[in-house]
């Protein structure tokens, strides 16, 4: 049976396990949601950029062609829930993919080639799709921000932060385990004749 996690059902473990009281509702006017919501985006966003969770990875195809930047001759349009790009590509017919020279700004990847692109970008999911150990590492961040803004024990707080960094290490090396079905070796002739025999 899997958890349902929310951003209020996460913030509330932080606040419980420091002693605080839970808050009520989103937007509730409390100190203790505004200084959460303050430093959820920047807690999230920032693991999810370093860690390249499979569940945070989406592909597009990029067709709307704006002028250039940066010396490049071509812009396109990024979604707008990507947090930002992490590869460029053509890709023939054939499905081979040619890694491009690009830079992006905070709408647009842009590159030389006026036929698009295709790219993949970090988005933030929803927390019910967060494994277990990343939203523990949420956690222990966000106890270690009140730990800091509300209890002042700073010492507390660096340790909190190294155990959401463990957590966070947990996720990352769960979510590199599942991301291909692919095997970690070519098989060679002998190895494939094998296979078609049994």
């Amino acid at each position: 049976m899997s958890t349902q996690f929310s951003m209020l059902s996460i913030m509330n473990a932080a606040l419980l396990a420091q002693g605080q009281q839970e808050i009520v509702s989103e937007n509730d006017g409390s100190m203790e949601y505004r200084l959460m919501a303050r430093n959820w985006p920047g807690i999230v966003e920032a693991e999810l950029e370093d860690g390249a969770y499979r569940y945070s990875k989406q592909e597009a195809h990029l067709v709307s062609r704006q002028p250039g930047k940066f010396d490049f001759a071509d812009g396109y349009l990024v979604p707008d829930a990507a947090l930002h790009v992490r590869q460029v590509w053509l890709q023939s017919d054939s499905g081979q993919r040619h890694e491009l020279t690009w830079t992006q700004d905070a709408t647009c990847v842009y590159l030389n080639n006026s036929d698009g692109c295709w790219i993949e970008y970090v988005v933030c999911p929803e927390p019910d799709l967060w494994g277990a150990n990343f939203v523990r590492g949420v956690q222990k961040r966000m106890e270690a921000v009140i730990s800091r803004a509300i209890k002042e024990e700073f010492s507390e707080a660096e340790a909190l932060d190294s155990a959401a960094e463990m957590y966070f290490q947990r996720a990352r090396t769960i979510s590199s385990k599942s991301r291909s079905g692919k095997p970690f070796y070519k098989k060679g002739p002998i190895a494939s004749a094998r296979m078609r025999r049994g």
